[in-house]
């Protein structure tokens, strides 16, 4: 399934209008998603990361993602819309986002998010915007 370009240009234009708010990142994801009709699917740290330092993902209609990635100056520095292909990765990270705070503390997601930006990286997003 290709990314719907409408729906890639409503991202891009939700995540330039909200990207200088002097908001936490969490705050923005959560801000680009409603102006996008989207749901935060998850807002996730990056250990051992040379240039991200948090992941965050939006899901939209027809399965398409759209995944913000914070840099480490802790600027919204990259951005892009992917496919259900990346679902494998997005899950569960997404099951632990739903899960009670209790329960996340107890179960380290690094991994998971490293290998979902690393799948990126492999399919030439998340290189820079």
């Amino acid at each position: 399934m290709a990314v719907n370009e409408l729906d890639l240009l409503v991202f891009q234009m939700a995540v330039e209008s909200v990207r200088s708010l002097c908001l936490s990142f969490n705050d923005k994801a959560a801000e680009i998603a409603a102006r996008s009709r989207g749901n935060l699917l998850f807002d996730v740290r990056i250990d051992d990361d040379a240039e991200v330092q948090r992941l965050a993902a939006i899901r939209y209609r027809g399965g398409q993602i759209g995944v913000l990635a914070l840099d480490r100056q802790g600027l919204i520095s990259r951005y892009c819309v992917v496919d259900g292909t990346f679902s494998r990765f997005v899950a569960p990270l997404e099951n632990w986002t739903s899960m009670p705070v209790s329960m996340q503390a107890k179960i380290d997601v690094t991994h998971h998010a490293g290998l979902f930006l690393g799948a990126l990286r492999t399919a030439g997003h998340m290189l820079g915007n």
